[in-house]
């Protein structure tokens, strides 16, 4: 033994690895460190065991938190706030309120693909109709109420239009807010209707709280006069055309008369970046749905494509003979625009192409444009005329003759409309004294398609910018004494004011209400 000699350690873990390995297989033979090897896999086969336990109980908690978290995102969509389950019942009350739950989650899921993919649709206008008509009965109630005689109350369900505003402003259901001192000319409401932003002759960009009913700040100063300044025009160059807020309630476009365009941020308040490249005044924005592409329309008869998460101009567009007057977007990445030229076109940026539509000889310069669906559009023109296209055709589904009234046997000029997209509902303004409502049928069939009236609710002065809030629950205007591109018109006794709509009584539908539309919807996109 002493006489032996010792082979290195490394040369044992070399050189007779694979001969221990063949010697324990073949004879049996076990050594101290394969027992300690053993040993310690068995350790490692319970302790696997052990947290593949540990595993199961943290995936059945996991299991077990996503129903509760489905069940409470239910519980907040009820606007009720009733639970379909109780406390206390039998396993199978327990098992169908379960089901239950699962079938709302599905609804509300599919609801919320629909709206991403731009093809679900609220029905909400004769809603809004019947609510408005409940206002004009409670305010005509009233006047009856206060006056005895009956000479007075007939005179007094033949008031004027500005005497109807008064009336409406003085109960309440008009709400006006100061803050630019001359024709505000635009407005834009963010996504959730919580704050909107509007513009005005007075170089003004007012920044309004809608839950408080105030301004909140002013993005923009009022214009001032320069002492140096001698010459004219100055004062024209700032004045704020047009305006359009994102989606996400982060930026805000401003247009004006000097071919700038500016990008504010909401949240800081600050100006983050101003585009030039336009050789004329901006007269229209539009930010596409769900997204951060920006168009603006110039009278310099070009459109020009921005995208805001870079902050870079893309592409300009050109096709338009005369100005540009009003441009709009909705989810697919195809702005829709009008101009002096008495055409629309609809612009396939990825073909790099265009339709024009035309609505022959009779068809009047239009000055505003709104899209309901991505294949829906409605025009305003400036001798009254309304408006359904469908990108399929080329001519008007159908044209509404004087729908603001005529004065002096001249229509009334449309100078601002808004879809709600994804509805049936359209606002438009003149200068008649109304806001009026319409509803659009976009059936399949010609019979179903066309434009009815809904409702007018009075409001003094031009109408130069509407925006519908969120589930037509209300509405915000921009009022002024002069029409939003020029000063050939006026009218008297109106005030400068942004004006809130209230339309009270118009809520969004139940789940247990909208099924049958939905289900229509999922069929309807499954044809298509």
């Amino acid at each position: 033994m002493a006489g032996t000699r010792r082979k290195p350690s490394s040369a044992i873990q070399a050189g007779s690895s694979t001969k221990r390995s063949k010697n324990s297989i073949d004879l049996g033979f076990r050594n101290e460190e394969e027992e300690d090897d053993e040993i310690d896999s068995e350790d490692d086969f319970f302790q696997r065991q052990e947290e593949s336990s540990d595993d199961d109980e943290e995936e059945e908690t996991l299991q077990a938190k996503k129903v509760r978290l489905a069940r409470d995102y239910l519980h907040k969509l009820e606007q009720d706030g009733s639970s379909s389950s109780s406390g206390s019942g039998s396993e199978d009350e327990d098992d169908s309120g379960d089901d239950q739950d699962m079938d709302r989650v599905g609804r509300s899921l599919q609801k919320q693909r629909l709206k991403r993919q731009g093809v679900y649709e609220r029905m909400v206008a004769d809603k809004l109709a019947k609510a408005i008509e409940s206002i004009k009965l409670e305010l005509v109630d009233q006047r009856l109420l206060e006056r005895q005689k009956k000479k007075k109350q007939q005179q007094s369900t033949k008031l004027s239009a500005r005497e109807q505003a008064q009336e409406w402003v003085a109960q309440g259901h008009v709400k006006l807010l100061k803050g630019h001192d001359l024709t505000a000319t635009c407005i834009s409401l963010q996504a959730d209707g919580s704050k909107a932003v509007s513009g005005s002759k007075d170089h003004s960009v007012i920044l309004w709280d809608m839950e408080q009913e105030t301004a909140l700040t002013t993005l923009s100063p009022h214009w001032k006069k320069d002492k140096d300044t001698t010459t004219g025009g100055t004062r024209t160059n700032g004045q704020v055309l047009s305006v359009a807020c994102s989606d996400d309630g982060r930026y805000a476009a401003v247009g004006r008369h000097d071919a700038t365009v500016s990008i504010f941020d909401i949240r800081s308040k600050d100006l983050v970046k101003t585009f030039t490249g336009h050789k004329s005044a901006i007269t229209c924005l539009a930010f596409q749905t769900q997204s951060l592409q920006l168009f603006s329309g110039s009278d310099d008869r070009c459109v020009r494509h921005y995208n805001l998460e870079d902050m870079m101009y893309l592409e300009t567009l050109y096709g338009h003979q005369f100005g540009v007057t009003g441009i709009d977007c909705h989810v697919k990445e195809r702005p829709i625009s009008v101009g002096r030229d008495r055409t629309a076109r609809a612009w396939k940026l990825q073909e790099d192409t265009h339709l024009i539509f035309r609505g022959g000889a009779k068809l009047a310069p239009a000055d505003c444009v709104s899209v309901i669906k991505d294949d829906w559009f409605l025009s305003g023109h400036e001798n009254g005329q309304l408006c359904l296209w469908l990108t399929d055709k080329k001519k008007a589904i159908e044209t509404v003759e004087l729908a603001h009234g005529s004065s002096n046997a001249i229509g009334n000029g449309i100078g601002s409309i808004c879809a709600l997209k994804g509805s049936d509902v359209v606002a438009t303004g003149a200068n008649d004294g109304f806001l009026r409502f319409w509803k659009a049928n976009t059936g399949a069939t010609l019979e179903e398609r066309g434009l009815e009236t809904l409702a007018h609710v009075p409001v003094h002065g031009f109408i130069n910018g509407i925006d519908i809030g969120p589930k037509a629950r209300f509405c915000v205007v921009a009022l002024g004494q002069e029409p939003r591109l020029g000063r050939w018109n006026r009218v008297a006794n109106a005030k400068n004011r942004i004006g809130i709509v209230k339309l009270s009584g118009i809520q969004d539908q139940e789940a247990e209400e909208v099924d049958a539309d939905e289900d229509s919807n999922a069929e309807e996109e499954d044809n298509n």
